[in-house]
């Protein structure tokens, strides 16, 4: 089982209620007024105090960013019907062969 630390100050509500009267205060500007009354805080927990009040209180929050929209699906995506391998096939013919046909095509895609 856990050790219980000796009783002291807590900490945490010393944090609390100094940014209850400076919100404002930066976590450095907290532990040298806490250090003064005696109690030795550290940065990271004024920081971790802050944004649990912050969270509280309902905060900043963040707009989400919409970004790039994802992939079009495709109709059918992973169908292809007989009769356009047919096509395919026929324009492989009349152009050269499969390697010609997609360098044509990749050249096309490049126009669009």
């Amino acid at each position: 089982m856990a050790k219980k630390r000796a009783s002291g100050p807590n900490k945490s509500a010393a944090i609390r209620e100094y940014l209850a009267d400076k919100p404002d205060a930066g976590p450095t500007e907290v532990v040298k007024e806490l250090k003064k009354k005696g109690i030795d805080v550290a940065p990271a927990l004024v920081s971790n105090v802050k944004a649990a009040l912050r969270g509280k209180k309902g905060g900043k929050k963040r707009k989400k960013s919409k970004g790039k929209p994802g992939p079009k699906p495709r109709s059918g995506a992973d169908t292809v019907s007989i009769s356009s391998l047919i096509e395919a096939r026929d324009f492989a013919d009349k152009v050269g062969g499969v390697d010609k046909a997609q360098d044509l095509l990749r050249a096309l895609g490049k126009l669009e």
